[in-house]
């Protein structure tokens, strides 16, 4: 029987990030804060043991080898097998869809609403963008406010512009 949870917690050029994986993948990637407040709720029925096939430490495995080789742009596309099930229905099709923003190609909110098939809104998607449990694997900071401006970021303005100068793109 797996482990139903593994947290690691890594220094990284963006600071420390915790990780959390469980059987059907991994579930959330903070920046900068302690994952600890969030355990009792990540425990909760979707992750019980036995149901799903990866084991928790193999995918905080793979998630930081990703991680670290993006980092060193030696990746472009993230492979680790992801556990959305924390967002609403919507809030994974943005996901989904932020994760096809092909690596140095922004995007903006109002583009990705025509994308998941919500012309105008944008502030809906921009929510959804907001609440991504795993930023840098699901590219959120790809995302810029209009007109190229660089907009927000959950992890801080600082990480957004480490992550977009990786890849090579340029914002006002």
């Amino acid at each position: 029987m797996h482990n139903r949870l593994a947290v690691a917690y890594v220094d990284s050029p963006l600071g420390e990030l915790g990780l959390a994986g469980g059987e059907h993948g991994l579930i959330t990637i903070s920046l900068g804060k302690r994952l600890d407040h969030l355990l009792p709720g990540l425990l909760k029925g979707r992750h019980d043991a036995g149901r799903g096939k990866h084991h928790p430490w193999e995918i905080l495995d793979q998630a930081c080898n990703e991680i670290v080789e993006y980092m060193l742009s030696a990746r472009e596309k993230f492979e680790v097998p992801l556990d959305l099930s924390s967002g609403t229905e919507f809030q994974r099709s943005v996901w989904r869809r932020l994760q096809k923003v092909k690596y140095g190609q922004p995007t903006s909110y109002a583009e990705l609403a025509e994308n998941v098939g919500r012309p105008g809104a944008a502030r809906a998607v921009g929510n959804a963008v907001g609440a991504n449990p795993l930023p840098i694997i699901i590219p959120c900071h790809r995302v810029l406010a209009a007109h190229g401006r660089l907009g927000g970021f959950s992890g801080g303005l600082p990480r957004k512009r480490k992550l977009l100068k990786i890849e090579g793109i340029d914002w006002k």
